[in-house]
């Protein structure tokens, strides 16, 4: 750990104003605004398929990542060294290992290159992840080894299901049985962080929120993505076109939708607990906070890929 603390300060001692806002624009690349935008324009306007087997690749591996961080809990540079400095402290919640903003653009980007097949997807995808990681110890929220297991696990698992997703015979049975397993991962890991966090003081509230938030916000995806494919499939099943301008407005209604029911789910659900205001003994508060994390995930992804896609033929794009 001590040779990555010391790549991180060298990173930091030659920064600049022009560093740091190249490495937080760079860093935005590996961030949920941009999967959301990827995923988005894929699935509504440009191959619903596609975009399907793009987001079962990118919530699976990013509810690995979150698992892990869970399990290893390590803490992030800054925290460990107070004479490196957190650059980015709203993307520094959670654990450190390893960087879910570097397996989130590795997934991403290789999965567009592994299931379109376009040699310069591939060179985005080089460039994307490169750049992300390095961002990431840049701006001393991650070690180097952090970022390259993300990396590797991201690209590893774009490529197995890329190389495997077609040959599944049942892949709704898959889903299903996923989205069976994703409920009882919210059970087990509140029970888990529940009594981990019950100490002699109390039951610490911040702790288990702090514990649990990343781990079910990733099952909500999963949660989500499964219930709206199955609906889509069931009650909608729309078609993409090549009509530029009815896919730029699917694609633009759509991002708008998507950030709404986030951010608006996020202003109401405070309304009933402040996640930040958690203190020794909120045990019913810390819980509520951690499950509307889910359900505000799932309701994301159960709208996006499930719900819009029905107002297509109602507003005739």
């Amino acid at each position: 750990m001590g040779f990555e603390l010391d790549i991180i300060r060298w990173m930091q001692s030659i920064g600049n104003d022009v560093w740091d806002f190249l490495f937080n624009t760079f860093t935005i690349l590996g961030e949920e605004v941009v999967l959301i935008i990827i995923l988005g324009f894929v699935y509504w306007s440009y191959d619903k398929k596609i975009g399907e087997k793009i987001g079962f690749t990118v919530f699976l591996s990013l509810t690995l990542n979150s698992l892990i961080k869970l399990v290893v809990k390590r803490p992030r540079p800054f925290m460990v060294d107070n004479t490196i400095e957190n650059m980015r402290p709203e993307t520094a919640e959670g654990y450190s290992f390893p960087s879910g903003h570097t397996q989130t653009a590795s997934t991403a980007f290789f999965s567009l290159y592994y299931f379109i097949k376009k040699k310069w997807l591939l060179i985005v995808a080089i460039i994307v992840t490169t750049l992300v990681a390095l961002s990431r110890m840049y701006l001393g929220v991650h070690y180097l080894t952090d970022v390259l297991v993300g990396a590797i696990l991201g690209i590893l698992i774009a490529w197995l299901v890329s190389k495997y997703y077609d040959k599944i015979k049942n892949i709704t049975k898959v889903y299903n049985v996923l989205l069976i397993l994703s409920f009882i991962a919210v059970a087990v890991v509140i029970i888990i962080n529940y009594f981990n966090n019950a100490t002699d003081a109390g039951f610490d509230a911040a702790q288990f929120y702090f514990d649990s938030e990343s781990v079910l916000k990733m099952l909500g995806t999963v949660a989500g993505f499964i219930i709206g494919i199955n609906y889509e499939k069931a009650h909608v099943n729309f078609e993409n076109h090549r009509h530029i301008w009815l896919n730029l407005a699917r694609f633009a209604i759509g991002i708008v939708l998507i950030l709404a029911v986030r951010y608006g789910l996020k202003f109401l659900f405070g309304f009933i607990v402040d996640s930040e205001s958690l203190v020794i003994g909120d045990s019913l508060k810390g819980i509520l906070a951690a499950l509307f994390d889910f359900i505000r995930y799932t309701a994301m992804l159960l709208v996006g890929i499930g719900l819009y896609p029905k107002l297509f033929k109602l507003l005739k794009i």
